[in-house]
């Protein structure tokens, strides 16, 4: 059975672009949620090198642009394995990237958190080269 290693909840974000590198090619990707410690970003093209340990992103709001190192954690592939999604771990955040997440997690009602995913999907632990399922 999977256990949730989150050391912080994760909240939906609206309107967050991800422009990501890895040091051989760049892609954009949608942020789908974070938290005080992660970020999950979706819709990265398959062919993306996802085995790269090191990420560079800059992350894109409405008001501000930030960049962002990160680490990846675990990946999924969409079922038509055009797409993946990868979770990451932030790596030193800005002061700025701390500022704008503490005033948008402030800004979400209480009951914003997401629900643990509960899907049959296979995700695949980068940290560890394990694979684990998501059991409801």
């Amino acid at each position: 059975m999977h256990t949730n290693r989150r050391t912080c909840k994760r909240h939906a974000t609206m309107g967050l672009i991800s422009s990501m590198w890895n040091g051989k090619s760049a892609c954009i990707g949608v942020v789908e949620d974070v938290s005080a410690t992660g970020i999950l970003i979706s819709q990265i093209p398959s062919h993306f090198d996802e085995h790269s340990r090191q990420y560079f992103t800059i992350v894109h709001s409405p008001f501000d642009d930030f960049k962002i190192m990160l680490q990846a954690r675990w990946r999924s592939e969409t079922k038509k394995e055009m797409y993946q999604m990868i979770g990451f771990k932030i790596v030193n955040p800005t002061l700025n990237w701390k500022k704008f997440l503490a005033k948008t997690l402030a800004s979400l009602r209480v009951n914003d958190s997401l629900p643990e995913r509960r899907s049959g999907k296979q995700y695949v632990d980068i940290g560890q080269k394990t694979e684990s399922m998501i059991q409801a």
